[in-house]
């Protein structure tokens, strides 16, 4: 950052005869435009809504970053996101002003040592950083406080980061703590470990696929109930599937995943897949096999079979390097910027390890230049090239298609007042969209990488951050995965409590969702009715946990801690108390004529169409397909209570929001359900005896125990896998364990919205431009749970 840049903007405003008028009109006039990134827009978007209302601070939310004269950074910036950061600042008119949000912002937080992130003081000047993580609502509106201080005067400086120092004992220095990690050096990674289970249908179906792929596979093995591993080589890879496809009915794919394995010189790519017919919905086929670890190995694309590989195949390519012949995607980095190091998910790839001191001259982040604008110079010596700097990538490809077609291209964000996380190339004829081709990767925080050089304890936290607005669920896949593998029996009480925090974080994902949608259809009153019944949410959140929205609270073998009955007796309120506000707001928004006339028969996706692009959640359930994990494969206490899942068939964007408002309010009879049950069990442990073993005082909390339950946890050998039914649909884990570290070897996340994606993009292919964002808010896309 270059000297000149800092508190520029305050030497203008105190330059002139007017700076006492100036400081004055701009203190009251901080119109921020959205810089949404990732986990602390959440807590942004409640700031600007009724329960705490930043505008009666003047500051006033604008959608164009010409109007604006404020950025607040919301968290993480990503090296792809670092130039349109660049870009929408030098578009604000001076003065103008900078916050950061978050831990992320400032010294990198939980991704501190990510192979994609920077920091934003590297990309523009700042003026005043919020801690958290998230930061709060208040916090945030402390520091737009602390920028009309500063404007006044008052305080011209950042905050200052403290250096201190371990003091030294008895003549000798005091060590840092190293981290207690444990790797196999020459770990054995399996997929294929056979587990005894009782199975009678898995029996027969390992007999059919024998017949069915007889000559084509090497090992068929049953690894747990509902899982099956086919091991074929590189040559039947592509006969094995079609098999599968043809005979078997399976019909999509629910995760695509590369192992490296360099002192076996090799990798291993995996096909997680299943069918929608009842037989197979429980169950997951991981079809793999095996290719040399070369610098560009190569392997055929699955892709032309099931169209829901593709974007994951894409994904790997810029992972592992590992090209998908076939793929038309594989020409360049897809959710990577280009200056990316290439492969960071190769096991050669080494991430920065925990410090627990702060070293000067140590960089915490890698190193990133950071785009600057040149304006343009009549000098002969003025190189062109200088103004490509503020250009985004353009795909070359694709304009001489559009060209050809008599078609034009508009390139829409990553920053912009629909959403700040993600890039759209639109190809229109007229104003009849033709194609749209996605940029993702913006808010790509390196969630894989991470989890494979920490404790399986400490990736609990991290598997909230994909998606704070659904926190619980995206926790509980991960621990569940976890559960599996140990076999662990989870207290009674637990699972309740858990069914129940689990069904609160679906609504206030609902809620959060069905508050963005009405702002892209210009409804701010649908917006605030939303987040006034999500603070009721994240109040019942807050007493459970103590968090909003990062509770870290559900742990392998149950929970932190039992909940109080006063907490229950205000969850048994909320499920009352919802519906008199709902109806308010269905009648206010849900109904409204003229949204109703926006949605209907717009965005439409048929039955196949879904299954194809490998649709999930309640987005698939409004195409006429019945499936929900709860249901399919139940856990927690699931089974136990009396619930329906929603189903419709219209596949539109009335059906997708008609079938997630059904779906919260079972939720909340859910809820309703499952406190009459926990208020009538006595009270006792709520964590697994199993896991706790000498330490079974911490059955009722865990507190000043963490680290010695679950310090030294390791996974037996193979891989296990959990699906959860989150808000937004199926979350997949798989985490891979050699049998001797205590950290995965490999942790797969595949997220609702990354497989969601296809159908924003297929749906929206033939409806007007006008219709784009109803069709984008139907699907409720969240781009940092997609991006990881």
């Amino acid at each position: 950052m270059e000297e000149t840049e800092k508190d520029r903007n305050i030497r203008i405003l105190h330059s002139g005869v007017f700076t006492p008028l100036r400081r004055w009109a701009t203190k009251w006039s901080l119109w921020p435009c959205h810089f949404l990134t990732s986990c602390c827009g959440v807590e942004l978007a409640h700031t600007g809504a009724c329960g705490y209302d930043m505008e009666r601070l003047g500051t006033l939310n604008m959608g164009i970053s010409r109007q604006a004269n404020f950025i607040m950074v919301e968290g993480t910036i990503t090296r792809k996101m670092a130039r349109a950061l660049r870009i929408v600042w030098e578009q604000m008119p001076d003065p103008k002003f900078v916050n950061v949000i978050g831990a992320c912002g400032q010294r990198g937080g939980i991704f501190w040592n990510s192979y994609n992130i920077t920091r934003p003081s590297d990309i523009v000047p700042v003026d005043f950083f919020i801690p958290g993580c998230p930061i709060t609502p208040e916090g945030l509106l402390r520091g737009v406080r602390a920028v009309q201080e500063k404007i006044e005067g008052r305080d011209s400086t950042t905050i200052r980061f403290k250096h201190v120092e371990l003091p030294s004992g008895d003549g000798e220095e005091n060590r840092a703590p190293t981290t207690p990690k444990i790797f196999a050096p020459t770990p054995l990674v399996r997929v294929d470990v056979p587990r005894d289970v009782d199975w009678a249908f898995g029996n027969d179906l390992v007999k059919n696929l024998k017949a069915q792929l007889n000559g084509f596979y090497t090992s068929i093995t049953i690894t747990d109930k509902n899982r099956i591993a086919i091991k074929t080589t590189p040559e039947n890879l592509v006969e094995t599937s079609r098999k599968l496809s043809d005979t078997m009915g399976v019909d999509h794919v629910k995760s695509v995943n590369v192992i490296d394995v360099p002192h076996e010189r090799k990798f291993m790519v995996e096909y997680m897949v299943s069918g929608y017919t009842e037989e197979l919905m429980p169950v997951i086929l991981t079809i793999f096999t095996e290719i040399g670890r070369e610098a560009e190995p190569e392997i055929v694309s699955l892709a032309s079979l099931w169209e829901s590989a593709d974007y994951s195949e894409r994904e790997l390519h810029d992972f592992f390097g590992v090209t998908f012949n076939g793929n038309e995607g594989m020409k360049g980095k897809f959710l990577l910027a280009p200056d990316t190091p290439d492969t960071p998910l190769r096991k050669d790839f080494k991430l920065e390890e925990e410090r627990y001191t702060i070293e000067e001259g140590v960089p915490l982040t890698p190193a990133i230049t950071p785009p600057h604008y040149t304006p343009p110079s009549s000098s002969p010596s003025y190189a062109e090239s200088e103004l490509e700097d503020l250009k985004m990538p353009a795909y070359e490809d694709v304009l001489k298609e559009a060209e050809k077609n008599d078609e034009f291209v508009a390139f829409i964000g990553p920053h912009h007042s629909g959403s700040g996380h993600l890039r759209w190339v639109m190809r229109m004829k007229g104003d009849i969209i033709k194609d749209v081709i996605p940029d993702p990767g913006y808010v790509h925080r390196s969630m894989e990488k991470i989890a494979e050089n920490r404790l399986y304890i400490q990736n609990v936290p991290l598997t909230e951050r994909p998606n704070i607005s659904d926190p619980i669920n995206m926790n509980l896949g991960y621990v569940r995965a976890i559960e599996n593998a140990l076999g662990i029996e989870v207290p009674e009480r637990a699972k309740y409590i858990r069914t129940i925090m689990a069904e609160l974080s679906r609504i206030g994902a609902f809620f959060y969702d069905m508050g963005i949608f009405p702002l892209f259809m210009g409804h701010s009153t649908g917006f605030m009715y939303s987040f006034a019944i999500r603070e009721m949410v994240l109040e019942l959140m807050v007493r459970m946990t103590g968090s909003r929205c990062t509770p870290s609270f559900i742990i392998p073998g149950g929970i932190r801690r039992d909940i109080s009955d006063d907490v229950l007796d205000r969850t048994r309120n909320f499920t009352t108390a919802i519906h008199k506000r709902l109806k308010k707001y269905e009648n206010i928004f849900v109904y409204n004529p003229v949204l109703i006339s926006r949605m209907k028969e717009v965005g439409v996706l048929t039955r196949e169409e879904a299954i194809r692009c490998g649709i999930v959640g309640p987005f698939l359930r409004a195409s006429g397909v019945e499936y929900d994990v709860r249901k399919a494969e139940p856990y927690e206490v699931y089974d136990k209570l009396d619930w329906e899942a929603t189903t419709g068939d219209a596949g539109d964007c009335l059906g997708r929001i008609f079938g997630r408002l059904e779906e919260m309010k079972q939720s909340v009879e859910i809820v309703r359900q499952a406190v009459d049950a926990v208020q009538e069990m006595p009270r006792g442990g709520v964590i697994s005896e199993e896991i706790l073993g000498d330490y079974k005082e911490a059955s009722g909390d865990i507190r000043g125990y963490l680290y010695n339950v679950y310090g030294d946890l390791v996974l037996p050998k193979g891989e296990w896998t959990s699906v959860t039914e989150a808000a937004r649909g199926t979350v997949l884990y798989s985490i891979i364990s050699d049998g001797e570290s205590n950290v995965p070897y490999r942790v797969r996340i595949i997220t609702p919205c990354w497989m969601n994606l296809r159908g924003i993009i297929e749906a929206s292919k033939g409806e007007r431009v006008a219709d784009f964002w109803t069709v984008y808010a139907s699907f409720g896309y969240f781009p940092p749970e997609a991006d990881r």
